[in-house]
Order: C-alpha cells, then structure tokens, then sequence
C-alpha cells in the first residue's frame, strides 16, 4: 500500500497528472464509475530544502543579533536564542510534516477505502473501509452557500472528516469528483453533536 501512495504521490508532485482546475484534487485512477481512486494533499509551496534555506537564514540573523549582544556584555540572551532556535525547528518541521500529508480514497465495487499518509516516504498511518451502500457524505455548508466548510465520510463503521486541509473551494470540487463515481453527498447546514 505505501508503494502505491508513493507512486502517486511523485506522480502528483511532478504534476503530470493533474486533471481538473483544481490542483489539490486529483483523480488518479479512475476506471469506470463504480472504481476510482482520488488523491487530497495540501498546497506545499516551499520543498525541503527551500524550508532549510529559510529556517538557516532565520537561525543565522537571530545567532548573529545574539552574538553581538553577548559581545557587548548580554550574554544572558544566548540561552533565549538557543530556545527560540529549538522552537523554530520544530515549528518548521511541524509545517513541513503536514505539508506533506495525503489522502488516498479508493472506491472500489462495493467498498471506498481511505489512506492517510504523510512524511517522505508516504507510509500510511490511518486506514478506513466503509461499505459504499451505507456511506454517506456530509457536507456541511458554511457561510457561502455554494462552498462547503467540511467533508465527512459517514457510515455503521463511523464517522471521519476528509481533507480538512482543503479550502472551500476544494471541498467543492471533492464532493464534484465524489458525485462523478456515483457516490452523493447530503447538504447540511450544521452538524450536530451528540454523546453516547
């Protein structure tokens, strides 16, 4: 299975698969109406090393400002510098992580299948299979009414939003390319909450 999210996922990075006007949505695979297969990622526009190039430079200035502080007799600032370099770090690589985050729905006969992966190597860390008869898709509306605020897959095997990563406007074309395989989303104008 991480070989073919891989696969695709270079695929898509090298965009000689993108059909649609929306880049963030691509359908990858698409035999006939019944089996399909759709890839979300999110809008990454800087690459790893444009990420490095940034946080070095980020990590140079605030070293640098440190430094000459701690020449002049502030010494006490290295170790604010040392935490804000640390944070930096994780923050950037937070931001990277996510940005390299996929979804994977597979429809397929009688079954939609949804792999989530993230990092370089793709490797799925959430696998969920719903029968296509009992899944629903919600879509809840949010201030335009023409633009959904989220995506949700519904079923007896649970409920899981999908693409909370895209924008409305991707949102749009997901439940479009959902409806283009045969499967149909139900409008709401609010979900509501209930504990079991």
């Amino acid at each position: 299975m991480a070989r073919f999210l891989t696969l695709h996922s270079r695929v898509y990075t090298k965009g000689t698969y993108a059909t649609g006007s929306v880049a963030m949505v691509t359908e990858v695979g698409r035999v006939s109406r019944k089996n399909a297969c759709i890839l979300l990622a999110p809008n990454q526009s800087l690459s790893l090393s444009g990420n490095l190039w940034v946080f070095v430079s980020l990590v140079a200035v605030s070293l640098g400002i440190s430094l000459a502080f701690a020449l002049a007799g502030a010494w006490m600032i290295l170790p604010f510098a040392g935490l804000e370099v640390l944070l930096l770090g994780v923050l950037f690589a937070y931001v990277y992580m996510e940005g390299t985050r996929r979804e994977v729905i597979r429809i397929s006969g009688e079954r939609v299948v949804l792999d989530c992966c993230r990092g370089h190597r793709q490797e799925s860390f959430y696998h969920r299979e719903f029968s296509r008869d009992n899944l629903l898709v919600l879509v809840r509306m949010g201030g335009n009414a023409a633009e959904p605020a989220s995506v949700s897959f519904a079923g007896p095997e649970g409920c899981l939003e999908i693409g909370e990563f895209l924008t409305d406007g991707e949102r749009a074309a997901l439940v479009q390319k959902l409806s283009d395989c045969g499967i149909f989303a139900r409008k709401e104008s609010r979900y509501s909450v209930q504990d079991f």
